[in-house]
């Protein structure tokens, strides 16, 4: 249950702004595939509709509804005075798309990275930059001054990025092996420091555990920004923990590991 109070309390206001935010995350799963010029055409000068013919038909839609999202944002938002804060949630998009791009690369080419290479772009695909920002767009407590600091990725939120891709890492690594890709965080860890999957996979679950210590650090510690802001890093964390619980990946078989914690709490709840 942990899990879904935790989803549900990223975002507990329950209007039709706020449902158009969580509905707007499933737009930031991109193609994985023949990106450059969809990164291109989203490039700071270039985030345009003009832009769409350069783009592929197969991305003209993904690309279209992108823009139309956060042009909406910016009309919902200018009510309320806060609709330059989009552009935060704009960077976010960017950044996600350019390392998307690059690991695209990386498959494409065979390259193999240097397990910190795979990090430092791993941490912005894991979407864990991307998609607490534009969760923030929604909290009208949120000010520019949290978005500036949450750009320069404080420690907080790069130990929620290292959780999400470090867990996923561990979880998704068979199956990804046999896909073929050569470039995951166990392999890229393994042919850097000649090891085995299980001293990687140990090494791994190390990585989860300091950086949970440094989420808890944030959440106690004083910080120059609200507990509601704090409160939905911390819970996008939970997040990721019970999605692949005991190596299970949720995210791939929704149906088997989710399905039934979703239905317990929403469906056939207890009263109390």
């Amino acid at each position: 249950m942990n899990f879904i109070n935790s989803l549900i309390q990223i975002y507990f206001e329950s209007d039709q702004y706020h449902e158009k935010i969580k509905a707007s995350f499933c737009s930031l799963y991109l193609c994985s595939f023949k990106m450059h010029k969809f990164t291109i055409a989203l490039s700071p000068c270039r985030w345009d509709i003009s832009e769409i013919d350069r783009l592929p038909d197969y991305m003209k839609i993904s690309y279209k509804a992108l823009l139309d999202l956060h042009e909406d944002y910016e009309k919902e938002l200018s009510s309320d005075g806060r609709s330059h804060v989009v552009y935060h949630a704009k960077e976010r998009v960017k950044e996600l798309v350019r390392n998307y791009n690059i690991e695209a690369k990386w498959f494409i080419e065979g390259y193999k990275p240097h397990f910190s290479e795979y990090l430092s772009n791993g941490l912005a695909t894991s979407t864990y930059y991307s998609c607490p920002t534009t969760c923030y767009l929604g909290v009208k407590s949120i000010t520019e001054q949290d978005f500036e600091w949450l750009a320069k990725n404080p420690k907080i939120f790069e130990a929620s990025a290292i959780l999400c891709r470090i867990i996923d890492d561990i979880a998704t690594y068979e199956v990804e092996k046999s896909r073929g890709q050569i470039a995951t965080g166990i392999e890229c860890y393994m042919r850097d420091y000649g090891v085995s999957t299980e001293e990687a996979m140990t090494k791994f679950q190390e990585m989860v555990d300091a950086a949970w210590k440094d989420v808890n650090e944030g959440i106690l510690r004083p910080t120059p920004v609200s507990m509601e802001l704090l409160s939905r890093i911390l819970n996008f964390a939970r997040i990721v923990d019970f999605t692949y619980k005991n190596n299970q990946d949720g995210y791939t078989n929704p149906e088997k590991v989710l399905k039934p914690h979703i239905i317990a709490l929403l469906v056939e709840s207890i009263k109390i």
